[in-house]
């Protein structure tokens, strides 16, 4: 077997680390999920140490925790969880809006219009793929426009953590097909207008987390009717 030298341990880990990230948030690997080093080994072709560098690392985000004698498990959001994201969400995007709002330019706006144009069609999972990426990118071209490198790494931990539920226990009949619903986020950063665009970014914040409330509502009563029939 060839020896990994240190610089190619770190480009591996890295690469894991990236591809595992983005299926965690995305949905594509769900919460609960148990899973072994031998699994992801065999998943990704490479030794235990940028493997293990690489669910270090996932262990720092949040995004998985350690089950002992069995393994590694994706954690999973609760309601109290769910809540302090979305607070964390209005406070830090929030400012980010009303900061990044001097330095927009137009090359900006046509980049978020691009990153809003996508389209969730429930049961398409590449189109469910595209959508949830464009919309993370979205937000956090606005906190890098505010120019505070604190602000994007709390954006970008926050909507990992929390991207997670934004989109799942979608219904073709109840939700239908999703469009991004940031036109007043972009008309108020294109004026430049900051206290505009923390307003509008906190409503699209309080929309979000309406949808998903509604989703686990309908879900739990569901679940609880089938109990019936147990």
């Amino acid at each position: 077997m060839t020896r990994e030298s240190s610089t190619d341990r770190m480009s591996l880990g890295e690469r894991v680390y990236e591809d595992l990230r983005v299926a965690i948030v995305l949905g594509e690997i769900p919460q609960g999920r148990v899973f072994n080093e031998a699994d992801l080994m065999a998943r990704y072709k490479v030794s235990t140490s940028p493997l293990r560098e690489a669910l270090t690392r996932l262990r720092q985000d949040g995004l998985v925790k350690v089950i002992p004698r069995r393994g590694y498990s994706v954690t999973e959001l609760t309601l109290r969880d769910f809540h302090e994201l979305v607070q964390m969400r209005m406070i830090v995007e929030g400012a980010a809006a009303e900061l990044a709002a001097p330095h927009i330019r137009d090359e900006h706006v046509l980049e978020m219009r691009r990153l809003s144009s996508a389209t969730l069609v429930v049961g398409d999972k590449t189109s469910y793929r595209v959508f949830m990426q464009s919309n993370q990118s979205f937000h956090e071209l606005i906190a890098s426009a505010s120019e505070n490198g604190r602000i994007v790494k709390a954006t970008k931990q926050t909507f990992d953590e929390i991207q997670r539920v934004l989109f799942t226990d979608l219904t073709e009949a109840e939700d239908g097909n999703l469009t991004h619903d940031h036109d007043e986020i972009i008309e108020a950063l294109a004026k430049r207008d900051g206290a505009a665009a923390r307003r509008a970014v906190i409503e699209h914040i309080k929309q979000s987390r309406d949808r998903v409330i509604r989703r686990m509502l309908r879900r739990d009563d569901v679940l609880e009717r089938m109990s019936l029939f147990t």
